[in-house]
């Protein structure tokens, strides 16, 4: 059976309800539907719906790596082309690497790390400047998480 594609009411019903979510992914049905003036079986409906199709792919814990004593680093990685998915493939299973993006311009993979230590990050440049994949290299310490996997959905309510 093909998937239809949402009309505008469920579209904007949706995007209120994934708002909500990111603000507050331990919510319940009930909670949630007051938060977006919805009635709560529609809520889970929906909610059931958007995973189906994928659009909520999982929950998560927000977490503050910084206390916990982690470094953030920015990679930057000249990589030709013909060697994107490779690398990209060696970054993504690597547990440090918490994003990495194929990316255009002269830097084309940008990824973000989590360590441990200095020692670690030591050890992943390292790495890095080794592979023969990798033409080069930036990185920058990230210093203060001013934002971070915020729902880029405005909080809004309903029309």
């Amino acid at each position: 059976m093909p998937t239809m594609e949402p009309d505008a009411e469920s579209l904007a019903l949706d995007r209120r309800l994934v708002a909500a979510l990111c603000r507050d992914g331990r919510a319940d049905v009930r909670d949630v539907a007051a938060a977006i003036d919805a009635v709560p079986t529609t809520v889970q409906k929906r909610v059931r719906a958007l995973e189906e199709r994928g659009a909520i792919d999982g929950y998560t814990a927000m977490v503050d790596y910084a206390e916990l004593g982690y470094e953030t680093i920015i990679f930057r990685l000249r990589v030709d082309l013909g060697a994107v998915d490779r690398v990209t493939d060696r970054l993504r299973s690597r547990s440090a690497f918490t994003t990495v993006y194929h990316t255009s311009g002269p830097e084309s993979v940008f990824a973000i790390g989590l360590f441990e230590n200095v020692a670690a990050i030591g050890a992943c440049l390292r790495e890095l400047h080794d592979d023969p994949d990798v033409c080069g290299i930036d990185t920058d310490t990230v210093v203060s998480m001013r934002r971070e996997n915020d729902c880029p959905i405005p909080d809004s309510t309903p029309p």
